[in-house]
């Protein structure tokens, strides 16, 4: 199930289902909400976007931010659902969406890190696909700030753009080999949050996306060794890693100055298996993203350095 691209004088409801937007940030989503006006789109916020819960940690109750996520999803004047940004209580919302109006009334649905909960969420109850995207900032050299981004926004969202998603840099083969299968991950944080749940995706034949944000290796071992305990890799069908900011790349009781990068870990855990590997730098936090469709059939070549879209992701 794919939602309709977007359209000028089409609206975009902003919406915080975790962190809220508070007055000292505000500035940056003011300046993305006037770059969208210029690209001719019409920009509204959810009603609790700027709310904050009784413990202040979140913009709204559970039940108020599952209420946005609804209402915006059921309002037919409404086109797209961009999430202002990720936050930890994301998955308080999960028993609280409705499933069957996101069925009834799909649509585009945009956000990244702690929002690829809602994502997967989404994308495992109805089919719809979404995008990992950037937030919609602007104003702190990040986000919509990059050209890139706003290229991948244009051709991705409003264009429905498929075929090969463009480099912003080199990137690096880590195990050859070429594989086709949906498109499915995010943040690897986010991804075990829903283990054990109805939430957690089925990753049969799945090329796996993955990023993280301020972590370590200590961290990513046990992180990695969890996905593999629960037979994710035994399912998919090839790994891309992207954008890894702030990774601390020596173990803490670590003897000599030996580092190990993101991928490292990832070629360690995963060395019984025989799926291709790729790493780039479109996708992430604090980094030029491509806006990449979840849950859209693409093929990842290693060897040749290439991730191509093979079917349409909107209409």
């Amino acid at each position: 199930m794919i939602p309709n691209k977007l359209k000028k004088g089409d609206t975009i409801c902003i919406i915080a289902p975790s962190n809220p937007i508070t007055q000292d940030r505000k500035y940056l989503t003011d300046n993305a909400v006037e770059f969208l006006k210029a690209q001719g789109f019409n920009v509204v916020f959810g009603d609790n976007a700027f709310g904050l819960d009784k413990f202040g940690v979140s913009g709204g109750s559970p039940e108020q931010r599952a209420e946005d996520i609804n209402n915006a999803f059921k309002d037919p004047n409404i086109n797209m659902i961009w999430c202002a940004h990720g936050g930890d209580t994301v998955n308080q919302l999960l028993n609280l969406i409705d499933y069957n109006a996101i069925k009834k009334n799909p649509k585009l649905f945009l956000g990244m890190s702690d929002i690829d909960v809602l994502h997967l969420a989404i994308n495992t109850m109805t089919g719809l696909v979404t995008f990992n995207s950037s937030d919609p900032k602007l104003g702190r050299d990040l986000d919509l700030d990059f050209p890139y981004t706003k290229k991948c926004f244009s051709e991705r969202i409003i264009e429905g753009k498929i075929g090969v998603i463009e480099p912003v840099d080199k990137r690096k083969c880590l195990r050859e080999g070429s594989s086709q299968g949906d498109l499915i991950g995010g943040n690897i944080s986010s991804i075990l949050r829903l283990a054990g749940t109805k939430y957690f995706p089925n990753f049969k034949n799945k090329i796996l996306f993955l990023e993280a944000y301020r972590t370590d290796v200590k961290s990513l071992l046990g992180q990695l060794a969890q996905l593999k305990n629960i037979g994710v890799f035994d399912q998919i069908s090839g790994i891309v890693v992207g954008h890894i900011h702030e990774f601390i790349t020596k173990g803490p009781f670590s003897q000599d100055d030996k580092e190990f990068q993101f991928e490292d870990v990832v070629l360690e855990i995963s060395k019984e298996y025989d799926f291709p590997i790729l790493k780039v730098n479109n996708f992430g936090h604090r980094c030029n993203n491509a806006f990449l469709p979840l849950g859209c059939k693409v093929e990842l070549n290693a060897k040749n350095k290439s991730i191509t879209i093979l079917e349409p992701c909107v209409k």
